[in-house]
């Protein structure tokens, strides 16, 4: 009898310890996962994010997020880099970001009966391979010194092409590529002069005219802040986050749409393929798509919400893109070609700016 008793245990032993060896190399389930690993930009985004949405996902679920710092490019990095063992649940992806992790088959697919709210989206935000979603939008626009164009006597501009004006020369900030909002307004800058998003060859020309017009191409948008607020900046091109965030300092800067059209620029999060806590990372897509976290999204990150059912008050309303029909207005540019061939024409680009 002993020895079938210890036999039994033996066995026992054993199944336990080989359950525990294939639960360690699973995600965990819904009821285990109480933490959720976020790779977000950082900067006054990361802390409205950390001040308002954040907090309240996690006192809904009782569980804590965990937020890793990066850019748009360091967090896809560090995304490929994980591949074979992901540590991240959900990122902060731009257009292009979400078009290049898309491509490798880096994200995963949304479970709508996980994330209801996607039936109250805009479709522009839903992807059409139902990977990742589009959780707030700016309407990039032309940037410009309200206090110099006062002083000139100038009227704000009113047309993407203005940035060549010759009385400009010398003090236009203009963002490099790959940025997303060089990305998207390069197809624009293309159309204008008679190409598409098949011959962007008079992009290219009408860009070569920006070189000696240009105060500076530049990458990170604090810099761009810092030449309006010198002054050396007089015009430029930015999202209306940024611009409506700097201007709330006091700085003498304002945004305006061209008659062309605003362009609209859609801010993305991903769910990592092999996330380590996939239930929560559902639950905090749908989380950030609800009215309740739009519309703390809008008033403190100055993104416009892409939950239609979403109510804004007049001071809000102003500084972003807001309303069916407001929203309808913008230019919902196609760049995937621009994206695909994006290592190449950003050589192409570097060799053409020549570091300035």
């Amino acid at each position: 009898m002993g020895g079938i008793r210890k036999t039994w245990l033996t066995a026992l032993g054993a199944g336990v310890c080989l359950a525990m060896m294939l639960s360690a190399g699973t995600p965990a389930s819904a009821a285990e996962e109480k933490e959720l690993v976020f790779a977000g930009f950082g900067g006054s985004l990361q802390k409205a994010l950390q001040a308002t949405v954040i907090p309240a996902f996690e006192k809904k679920y009782g569980v804590k997020v965990v937020y890793v710092t990066g850019t748009s490019n360091q967090i896809l990095a560090k995304v490929k880099a994980q591949r074979s063992s992901p540590q991240i649940d959900v990122i902060w992806a731009n257009d292009t970001t979400h078009y290049q992790g898309k491509a490798e088959k880096l994200y995963a697919k949304l479970d709508p009966a996980k994330v209801p709210n996607l039936a109250h989206l805009y479709d522009f935000a839903k992807d059409p391979d139902g990977i990742g979603v589009v959780m707030g939008i700016q309407a990039l626009g032309l940037e410009y010194n309200t206090k110099l164009f006062k002083e000139k006597g100038w009227a704000a501009p009113t047309s993407w092409l203005d940035m060549w004006d010759p009385k400009f020369k010398g003090h236009v900030v203009f963002y490099n590529m790959p940025i997303g909002y060089t990305n998207l307004l390069f197809l624009k800058i293309a159309e204008l002069n008679g190409g598409s998003i098949d011959n962007l060859e008079p992009g290219w020309a009408k860009m070569k005219e920006m070189i000696p017009q240009a105060l500076a191409f530049v990458d990170p948008p604090a810099q761009v802040d810092a030449l309006f607020g010198t002054g050396s900046a007089w015009i430029g091109f930015n999202g209306s986050a940024r611009v409506h965030d700097f201007a709330g300092t006091g700085a003498p800067v304002a945004l305006v749409l061209p008659k062309e059209g605003g362009i609209l620029y859609p801010q993305q999060f991903d769910i990592v393929e092999g996330a380590p806590h996939p239930d929560l990372a559902q639950r905090f897509i749908d989380f950030t798509i609800s009215p309740e976290a739009q519309k703390m999204i809008a008033e403190s990150m100055l993104l416009g919400p892409v939950n239609k059912t979403v109510k804004l008050d007049e001071a809000a309303a102003a500084k972003v893109p807001y309303g069916e029909k407001n929203v309808a207005a913008l230019l919902n540019l196609n760049i995937g070609p621009i994206n695909q061939n994006l290592q190449a024409l950003t050589a192409r680009w570097t060799a053409m700016v020549g570091g300035r």
